[in-house]
């Protein structure tokens, strides 16, 4: 890596790359690599010789997982290229790499359109306000169809969007664009050596059109031009080319720009309008802060940086990959972590390159840099100098929605997991680790399926742990629905001290959620006053083995009115086993029932797919409670069993083509039907055989 591409910081301009997976992403970044000499040629990522999947778990499955960071140099500028995930799983990736970014390119396929990815990483995208350009490659490929995919565009995503180019030829035949701006043409025979030539005459209507489309888009960014280009007022081209500029530095105008990764065809040009398309650090919008002054995006600034990403190198240990927003780092500085209050020393300072990494003397703003073995800042704190504290407003990240139960498969498995756990949850905030009590269970929750099969084969691969997979068991519990009276008497004295005591006492149902009440109305000492906690800790031992299925039993009021002591052998254990027994028994004639744990499901989803989300939702046992419309998207809201939750991330996924996300959490318990009942029953009594 040169010191030019390092840079000077101030200059380096950060780009994250997004796109639905699929449209050639990971390609287009080998392609702006190779076209602007940062390597010699393109890697492959169906061999898994690309430069941004470099990792077992990126090569083996041909897709990308992690952002990763490549540099490059382009007529003596430096850009930082984020290639970020294209599945939705890995949110956090794409999430984190926006935070670091000045600007974003959004990848659209010339063949599939816009797809969910692609709305999902624009939406996000301009929540950051990020300086947006859109490109749409694979024009090389069969059935590629510009103007089919820039109605797409202009269909699905928000804003004020025009193609800057228009394809000569598609497909096979994609040999040149035309410059809509500029009114010229390029053709190119070879790679991506292009030749200046006229206009063709097939496609000089098309050009006209778009050319039209283009500067309206442009006049509505700047009212002067606006006055002059109602009053049919002539425009000059450098005022046009100036207000296209300034409007997309503004994120005030997307354009739409045309490539063939594959072949290398579209990229010069590609990084010629990166030149000017893509705004400087110093540019940024000011950010929002929880405490403290936003950062002033300059060199001579205290320092600030953010945390966009941690990883864990079994080599480096722990690295915390950040963008500084202002200031200088070098070594040996000591910095706050300004989101956890915590003062930490650094020493090594690293620029990466996808996986290699260079030792620098310090980091300024606008630079990309990594920090080794500091345990204590996570994704998206703020670290910043410890005598100008502040924290910014912390990463949004969806809850996750999906669980597996893990199980050790051996004992030295069961003993590395814990630390395995740990080492990825420090560096995936979208994991979530539940370790339930009740049911004994490791439960790992994550955004899908994808998600949580990387997670289980970094532990097996990565750490050396083998773990099963499984549905988490549900957390039912039980009550009563009637009143019962019972009796027991606890009696022994086979050798020794002998144990004596009788509990008279009455179960009845409480409100639902209420728990559980315990009433002393013993009179006359026929239990002693001293024995009457005993009763109550006996009937709460009871209370957690359950009634008939094993489950704690909740929302009942337990009432001690009566029973019988013996003035030597009655003892603290002897009432607690005769209370316990007395509640089991009139428990069962209490007519109890299984309560299950219902949650609030919300999911959103396009108008089109609402009627079908509200029938599978129903025919999970589903109550509807409502339905919003936020523009085109609705969002449904129910009450679902949680048994009847465990597959719905891929069924929504496949009911609405990936265009579907909910989220979930637990509301309230709910008696359980009478063939639910019966079944988890069964299941116990399996189980405990």
């Amino acid at each position: 890596m040169s010191d030019q591409t390092i840079g000077s910081g101030q200059a380096i301009r950060n780009v994250a790359l997004l796109s639905h997976s699929g449209a050639g992403k990971t390609s287009l970044v080998e392609a702006l690599l190779v076209r602007s000499g940062a390597k010699p040629s393109m890697g492959s990522v169906d061999k898994g010789t690309t430069s941004a999947d470099y990792t077992p778990e990126e090569q083996g499955h041909q897709f990308s997982i992690y952002t990763s960071i490549l540099p490059l140099t382009w007529q003596g500028e430096s850009f930082n290229v984020l290639d970020t995930p294209g599945y939705a799983d890995f949110v956090g990736e794409i999430r984190g790499a926006q935070l670091a970014a000045d600007a974003a390119i959004v990848v659209v396929s010339a063949v599939a359109g816009v797809e969910v990815g692609t709305e999902r990483v624009w939406l996000s995208a301009s929540k950051r306000e990020l300086n947006t350009l859109c490109v749409i490659n694979q024009m090389d490929r069969p059935n590629a169809n510009f103007f089919r995919a820039m109605a797409d565009i202009e269909a699905s995503l928000e804003g004020n969007l025009a193609a800057i180019q228009l394809p000569l030829g598609q497909g096979d035949d994609f040999h040149g664009v035309v410059d809509l701006l500029h009114q010229r043409a390029y053709t190119w025979q070879d790679d991506d050596v292009a030749s200046e030539v006229d206009i063709p005459e097939e496609v000089a209507g098309a050009a006209a059109e778009y050319r039209s489309r283009l500067v309206e888009a442009i006049v509505e960014t700047d009212d002067d031009l606006m006055d002059r280009y109602l009053n049919d007022e002539p425009i000059s081209d450098s005022n046009l080319h100036d207000a296209f500029y300034r409007a997309v530095r503004r994120n005030e105008l997307t354009p739409v720009l045309l490539t063939s990764a594959f072949q290398k065809r579209g990229i010069r040009l590609l990084l010629d309008f990166m030149l000017e398309g893509i705004r400087h650090n110093r540019d940024h919008r000011s950010l929002e802060t929880v405490s403290g002054e936003p950062p002033v995006f300059s060199k001579d600034a205290p320092f600030c940086a953010r945390v966009f990403r941690t990883s864990i190198d079994p080599y480096m240990g722990k690295e915390t990959m950040l963008r500084v927003l202002s200031g200088v780092l070098r070594p040996g500085d000591t910095v706050l972590d300004g989101s956890r209050g915590t003062e930490m020393r650094v020493s090594h300072l690293y620029v990466p390159n996808g996986r290699e990494m260079q030792e620098v003397s310090e980091l300024s703003a606008g630079m990309v840099g990594v920090l080794t073995k500091l345990e204590e800042p996570c994704t998206g704190d703020t670290l910043c100098a410890p005598d100008q504290p502040l924290s910014l407003t912390p990463m949004e990240l969806p809850p996750p929605v999906m669980a597996l139960a893990l199980t050790p498969d051996n004992r030295s498995d069961e003993d590395r997991l814990g630390d395995a756990l740990h080492k990825l949850l420090d560096e995936d905030p979208t994991l979530a680790l539940e370790r339930n009590a009740e049911t004994h269970e490791t439960v790992l929750w994550g955004m899908g399926h994808m998600h949580l099969d990387i997670a289980t084969e970094k532990l097996r691969d990565r750490y050396n742990v083998n773990v099963s997979v499984s549905s988490p068991k549900i957390s039912y519990r039980e009550t009563v629905t009637s009143k019962a009276d019972a009796r027991y008497r606890h009696k022994k004295q086979s050798g020794g001290a002998g144990q004596f005591g009788e509990v008279s006492l009455t179960v009845e149902p409480l409100a639902r959620g209420a728990g559980f009440e315990f009433v002393n109305k013993v009179v006359g000492g026929s239990i002693p006053s001293q024995f009457i906690s005993s009763c109550e800790k006996g009937v709460k031992n009871a209370l957690a083995e359950g009634i008939t299925a094993g489950y704690p039993t909740v929302d009942v009021r337990v009432t001690v009115f009566d029973g019988k002591h013996h003035p030597v052998d009655s003892k603290d254990i002897a009432f607690q086993i005769a209370a316990a027994h007395a509640f089991k028994e009139a428990a069962k004639q209490a007519k109890p029932v299984l309560l299950e744990p219902m949650m609030l499901v919300k999911v959103r989803a396009s108008e089109r797919y609402t009627g079908d989300i509200i029938s599978d939702l129903s025919s999970r046992r589903g109550r509807i409670l409502g339905m919003d419309n936020e523009g085109s998207v609705s969002l449904v809201s129910a009450h679902v069993p949680m048994a009847e939750m465990q597959t719905y991330s891929p069924d929504l996924r496949s009911m609405t083509s990936g265009r579907g996300t909910f989220s979930l959490k637990f509301d309230h318990y709910t008696a359980a039907p009478e063939q639910v009942s019966k079944q988890v029953l069964e299941e116990q009594q399996v189980v405990s055989h």
